[in-house]
């Protein structure tokens, strides 16, 4: 990998890292991020920020989703326990994008990605996400959350991850509209 790739890729994982976190305190505001089974929100828009990150940088993300977790788990849990879960989460999400990329056949240039492959990629990270969340929990001995609760993870995070989706598409039509009058 050529050191512009590298440094291209450092700095797009930081400001992943900084999209991440805002978009967790906006999804906080909105829905309340532990609303649900005390662990998951009904809306959780940095989902987004995970299918996004592994479609356009690959691996990069997971220093970002680690680094942003840091900032975003808490649970009452130690410095070990936020560790452990947010290296958990950072792989999670990835791992199920990956497994889906491979099942669809995805050009890592994207040139074959359609509205139904997004769906299924998003239904892999999400499900991932909530696999590895419910494991890292776990681990990090963290008792209070149900199978119920993680069901509420990939909800939240289909959902998150699809009003990011259709808000990007609602400013491009809008962006396209304005540009066609000039």
């Amino acid at each position: 990998m050529k050191s512009s790739s590298a440094r291209y890729h450092a700095i797009f994982s930081v400001a992943l890292t900084f999209l991440y976190v805002a978009l967790y305190y906006l999804s906080d505001w909105m829905a309340g991020n532990e609303a649900l089974g005390g662990i998951a929100g009904l809306i959780f828009l940095p989902a987004f920020i995970r299918l996004f990150g592994f479609l356009v940088i690959r691996y990069w993300v997971m220093p970002a989703l680690f680094v942003a977790g840091l900032f975003c788990v808490d649970l009452g849990l130690s410095l070990y326990g936020k560790l452990l879960v947010s290296a958990f989460l950072a792989v999670g999400g990835p791992f199920g994008v990956f497994i889906v990329s491979r099942l669809c056949k995805l050009e890592p240039t994207l040139s074959n990605l359609t509205p139904l492959n997004l769906l299924w990629l998003s239904a892999g990270c999400s499900l991932g996400n909530a696999i590895f969340y419910h494991f890292g929990l776990e681990v990090a001995g963290y008792d209070d959350h149900t199978p119920l609760a993680h069901l509420y993870i990939f909800i939240g995070d289909m959902i998150g991850t699809w009003v990011i989706v259709y808000a990007i598409k609602f400013a491009m039509d809008i962006a396209s509209k304005r540009w066609l009058k000039f």
